[in-house]
């Protein structure tokens, strides 16, 4: 857990035994959303679910006139919300679960911080990296950097000329990195996920889906 703790704002272990034995992380992260287009995830499961509604709640008009735009692979195209002054334009019902990305448009000219609550996902999750197809994807764990080397990320198995293109909302512009031929190594450096709840779009190359497999036990 040791590689958590630096990463969510308030975090304890919840034990109850009776006749289920059950141990949750459970926390906060806050993210900096800049003015402008920002790439966001939830690496928490929240209550009762993550959807936009419940995880940018907007009843009093909290998020009135920004964007939330959610890509879907199958059709390659965005699914689009607005907020307004007493919720969400299309409902919210479009979901940030752990593992996956959404651009989140601020649009006021100053940062604002955006508080995710919610249990770290425990066991072995994936995310489902469709074939020869753009996805925009996070860690599905609350933590960020090296995406190969960090022990929690662990991600090992991409192909040459998969890519990864990492946003920075300062530049307005992308960071490519290129999978080369060689075992391990990629053009551009390692590919980083600069932020807890950032995230980026992934290129998979090869003919069927493959997997970006992440574990964690409140017992690390």
């Amino acid at each position: 857990m040791s590689a958590l703790l630096g990463t969510l704002g308030s975090i304890s272990v919840m034990a109850q035994s009776t006749n289920v034995y059950s141990l949750n992380a459970v926390g906060y992260i806050n993210i900096t959303a800049v003015p402008g287009f920002n790439i966001v995830s939830c690496p928490l499961v929240a209550s009762p679910d993550n959807t936009i509604n419940t995880l940018l709640t907007n009843g009093a008009g909290t998020y009135k006139t920004w964007q939330v735009w959610v890509w879907n692979p199958s059709t390659a195209a965005y699914v689009e919300d607005i907020g307004t002054a007493h919720g969400w334009l299309n409902g919210g019902v479009e979901t940030m679960n752990p593992g996956q990305a959404v651009w989140l448009l601020n649009p006021s000219n100053t940062a604002a911080t955006v508080t995710f609550v919610g249990t770290v996902p425990s066991g072995t999750n994936a995310v489902t990296l469709p074939a020869q197809s753009f996805q925009l994807v996070s860690s599905i764990l609350p933590t960020s950097g090296d995406i190969t080397t960090n022990s929690l990320m662990n991600f090992t198995n991409g192909v040459r000329t998969d890519q990864v293109w990492a946003w920075n909302p300062a530049t307005t512009s992308y960071t490519e990195y290129i999978k080369a031929a060689a075992a391990g190594t990629w053009l551009g450096g390692d590919p980083v996920q600069t932020n807890v709840g950032g995230g980026f779009w992934y290129f998979n190359n090869q003919a069927t889906n493959n997997f970006w497999t992440e574990s964690f036990s409140v017992n690390e």
